[in-house]
């Protein structure tokens, strides 16, 4: 249980957390978002819908019978079929073994299906914080103060789809009442005191950090 060992191993990271680092939240992220919104399941059933027309629409043309006619989108099973198992896996797999961990030091990606990798991000290196609001999930993206950058296969699918230039490492899916935005902005404000900055959910909540140099992010 997780209340009977430490944070750090109960939430499977790579080792011990440094003496003074407190975990300030944790969570995965929901399989139902990640169906929609990262794997577009809707699109999916809607392009298989669309083409379950097509054997329709052939059978009608050929004077079939209505039994015929309405068993004629079964063709498509064979490729639906695989389609539709391998999305539901791999969206089991990815809300399985995803973790992410917010500090009072930095956030922390837990991620991978057949490699784990840890990516280590400063909360001091953290220029702006956007949060999405949707039905069935909030996601939060990470912008890093420049010039530092993270790879974006390194994070991938914990990222911006579109940003492959500029990079934005992401928490994905979480549940909608989930308390991580204001936790993290919260975090991040104190480790550059004298900023100034009141949160919005959002849209974006913008972070404007000035703060000296600190450690690139790292992922292993």
């Amino acid at each position: 249980m997780m209340d009977e060992q430490p944070i750090d191993i109960a939430l499977g990271l790579p080792g011990p957390l440094p003496g003074g680092e407190n975990v300030l939240w944790h969570g995965k992220p929901e399989a139902r978002a990640l169906a929609r919104y990262l794997f577009r399941w809707p699109l999916i059933a809607a392009y298989f819908g669309i083409f379950a027309l097509l054997p329709v629409l052939t059978t009608a043309q050929a004077g079939a019978s209505v039994a015929q006619i309405a068993l004629s989108p079964l063709l498509l099973l064979p490729f639906a079929m695989p389609v539709a198992v391998g999305v539901m896996v791999s969206v089991w797999l990815l809300a399985r073994t995803s973790t992410y961990v917010i500090t009072d030091k930095r956030v922390i990606l837990q991620v991978g299906v057949a490699f784990t990798r840890t990516i280590n991000i400063p909360l001091t290196l953290i220029a702006d914080v956007s949060e999405r609001e949707r039905a069935y999930g909030v996601d939060l993206a990470l912008t890093l103060r420049k010039p530092n950058k993270i790879a974006w296969l390194a994070v991938w699918p914990h990222a911006r789809s579109a940003h492959l230039s500029d990079p934005k490492p992401m928490m994905r899916g979480l549940p909608p009442e989930s308390p991580a935005a204001k936790i993290l902005v919260d975090a991040v404000m104190r480790a550059a005191p004298g900023i100034r900055h009141a949160p919005s959910r959002e849209r974006t909540a913008a972070i404007a950090i000035d703060a000296a140099t600190s450690p690139a992010p790292q992922h292993v």
